[in-house]
């Protein structure tokens, strides 16, 4: 009896297929799951490369990362490949190499300590918001002001040294941005003294949903997301992936799924499972499903935060920083003129790699990926020069950038973005929308239309883990449910 119900459980198993759509972490997941239970498929990739928004580079000896660069957590099968490979940085970020400069002077340490200390205390506070369900759909953004003028009435300090601390207090707000990949609203002026306010669209409902488990990310060498990514490619045979393969329509409306390319052909499945980002989403469901998704489902979609981080990586003869600085951070513009923004306002942070000597990372967050993505590498080269020149020269001697390397993710036509967040929008809206993205479309019980990738996971959302960890359960769910029938 046990060997006739296991001969016809595998002959059901035998019998299916399923699509999946995209080749991220998501998508090479599942397939690396389906490899392990013998069930057919085919992944989809619309691009001519595979991972997603993992996308490794060489450069000298090693690979420097346009996209995910950390490993979130520990207990996962994404940190398993770096313990196994010996990935982890033998060189930490240091926190104490911090060098911040406002209207290009150094801000002195007697200021800096003032400083680090509301940054430390605002920090906790923004944690217990996030868990106080009273105020955790507020604007991550306005709480630190909130908490900025309070600070600022305790503080005895002259008209300039204010000034150099609303500055600070920008580059606090912009590392939120870069962490979370939250663009600021549109700009709007307050009175006639044309006080620049530039509000996240995150909530702070994102510090207590959001969870790894540990305090801290993983640091990868050189080869780091090279090596995992190549990792899970060798589980998934070339033969079961077709590339330049852009999916244009997903018609579940017969028995069995309709997969239609933007090249005319077509395929049927029995499943299929959606890996494809939510900038992608947003811009192509109401084109690609046929019929159109669950007015739920496509609402949660438009209402979850999708971020446009970048990274442009400085490449110059000879690193012209200091030996132990890790960052420089930089706000307010020489010899700008107006009240108006412009790219040089979001050019805030640069990191030395920490293996590729000579490379300073440019970590772009707000508008500025925007208009990056509209020039030259000639007229980026141009403005960074004429930023790093005029703000640095009375604290470091610049020399000037040799070439560029980027990827404009916000361009990037199946990423649209960098990663998702919970959107002021979803917390007002009070509805559950990781959830409502991640739920599969079900006909008579059977999981027909899936959905994984960072933005279905409900703790770890932006991340390769929780892309990762989508792809195997929306595998896995298919799985059980043929193997009851």
């Amino acid at each position: 009896m046990f060997l006739l119900e296991f001969f016809l459980k595998y002959s059901t198993l035998q019998n299916i297929s399923v699509a999946i759509v995209g080749a991220g972490f998501a998508g090479l997941r599942a397939a690396q799951r389906f490899e392990e239970l013998d069930i057919s498929y085919t992944l989809f990739e619309g691009s001519d490369r595979l991972g997603g928004r993992v996308y490794p580079f060489s450069y000298q000896n090693g690979y420097l990362q346009y996209g995910a660069e950390y490993v979130n957590g520990v207990n996962n099968e994404i940190y398993e490949i770096v313990k196994k490979n010996n990935l982890l940085s033998k060189t930490e970020i240091d926190e104490d190499g911090y060098e911040t400069v406002v209207y290009g002077k150094e801000v002195n340490n007697k200021l800096y300590n003032i400083w680090d200390k509301f940054e430390s205390s605002t920090n906790e506070k923004l944690e217990r918001d996030g868990a106080n369900k009273q105020i955790s759909s507020q604007n991550v953004s306005q709480r630190i002001d909130f908490y900025f003028d309070a600070f600022l009435k305790t503080q005895k300090l002259s008209q300039s040294e204010q000034t150099i601390m609303e500055n600070m207090n920008k580059l606090f707000k912009n590392q939120f941005q870069l962490e979370w990949s939250s663009p600021a609203d549109d700009v709007s002026f307050e009175n006639q003294n044309i006080t620049e306010k530039r509000n996240l669209q995150l909530c702070l409902r994102n510090f207590d949903t959001w969870d790894s488990g540990v305090d801290s990310e993983a640091t990868l060498n050189e080869y780091g997301f090279k090596t995992i990514l190549d990792d899970l490619i060798s589980k998934v045979p070339k033969t079961k992936i077709k590339m330049s393969s852009k999916v244009v329509n997903i018609d579940y409306s017969g028995n069995k799924v309709k997969i239609l390319l933007s090249n005319g052909q077509s395929f049927l499945f029995d499943s299929v499972i959606v890996t494809s980002s939510l900038g992608y989403l947003k811009k192509n469901k109401n084109s690609m499903f046929t019929p159109s998704l669950p007015a739920q489902k496509s609402a949660a979609i438009d209402r979850f935060g999708f971020g446009n981080n970048m990274k442009v990586f400085l490449e110059n003869d000879r690193p012209w920083w200091p030996r132990g600085m890790s960052t420089v951070q930089i706000s307010g513009r020489i010899g700008s003129s107006g009240t108006g923004t412009s790219l040089e306002d979001d050019l805030m942070v640069f990191q030395p790699s920490l293996w590729a000597k000579n490379i300073l990372v440019a970590w772009i967050a707000g508008n500025g990926p925007k208009e990056v993505s509209k020039l030259s590498d000639s007229q980026l080269i141009t403005i960074l020069n004429n930023h790093l020149t005029s703000n640095l020269k009375d604290v470091y001697t610049v020399s000037k950038i040799k070439k560029i390397y980027r990827h404009n993710w916000i361009s990037d036509d199946f990423a649209l973005g960098s990663y998702s967040y919970i959107s002021i929008k979803t917390c007002q809206s009070n509805t559950e929308d990781i959830k409502l993205m991640r739920n599969p479309i079900l006909i008579n019980r059977r999981p027909i239309v899936c959905f994984a990738g960072e933005h279905t996971d409900s703790e770890m959302y932006q991340t390769v883990v929780g892309a990762a960890r989508s792809g195997l359960q929306e595998a896995d769910r298919i799985n059980n449910y043929y193997s009851s029938l």
